[in-house]
């Protein structure tokens, strides 16, 4: 019963305000303002955000409190809570994000005039959209080192196509850890390095048994299998048919 009486008196509230407003001609804050500053932060967009905080605000900030600088504080409050939360949406990491809100609400807090509180929200927009944009720029210069490294490791495994590779002699010619490796290049070709090394090989045989005179033992030997063999067996594995009946279907001698 007690909840029913309180939703009826947030209804009344609710009601008054409303036509206090319309008796006033008064209106919120643009929603469509507020969309455009959040997808600023999250895009990490600087010069954006700079046109939203300098375009007229038309509209009047929602009152949260009958003490004005109270009120302009706790609705200042609420955009914190939603700048975090738009950062976070842009790559942030949610501790990161919570921490420098706190930080922005003692800020806030402790601020003694409405104009204090107008900057600090200004500033406060900046400061996450600068976060977002700072942390992308990371996000991105680590994107390049990593396909820098994948394109090297495809070169050594290109330059060295006749001996038995594997992930720890390349990461080593590459001076970098063997796990590292094996997992970034997983992860942005979808698939491990043993298997590309095999793929990448057996391309090769395809072109030795079509175009020159050399035989599959000499072919196994010049990439490095164990054994013919074994080659034998990679080889019918990717292609469906043994090296020796591939020559005799393509084979042209013509090295």
């Amino acid at each position: 019963m007690e909840n029913k009486i309180n939703e009826e008196t947030v209804k009344k509230d609710i009601a008054r305000l409303k036509f206090s407003m319309q008796e006033n001609n008064i209106i919120h804050n643009s929603y469509q303002r507020e969309k455009r500053e959040l997808e600023c932060i999250r895009q990490g967009d600087m010069e954006g955000m700079e046109k939203c905080i300098t375009e007229p605000y038309g509209g009047k900030l929602g009152t949260l409190s009958r003490d004005v600088l109270r009120s302009d504080k706790n609705v200042a409050m609420c955009a914190m809570a939603i700048y975090a939360r738009a950062a976070i949406d842009g790559g942030i990491i949610s501790d990161e994000a919570f921490s420098a809100g706190d930080s922005w609400a003692i800020r806030i807090d402790e601020a003694k005039s409405r104009e204090e509180v107008a900057l600090y929200v200004q500033d406060m927009a900046r400061f996450f959209t600068r976060m977002v944009y700072e942390h992308a720029q990371v996000q991105r210069e680590k994107k390049e080192q990593e396909n820098k490294l994948v394109a090297q490791c495809k070169y050594h495994i290109f330059q060295h196509m006749h001996e038995r590779l594997t992930v720890k002699t390349i990461a080593k010619a590459l001076y970098v850890n063997p796990d590292y490796l094996s997992h970034l290049f997983v992860r942005c070709e979808g698939v491990k390095i043993s298997r590309y090394i095999l793929e990448e090989k057996v391309k090769l045989a395809k072109n030795l048994l079509m175009y020159s005179p050399y035989d599959c033992k000499s072919i196994s030997n010049y990439l490095g299998f164990s054994s013919q063999s074994h080659f034998g067996k990679i080889f019918k594995e990717y292609t469906g048919i043994s090296p020796n009946e591939y020559k005799l279907l393509y084979g042209k001698d013509t090295f």
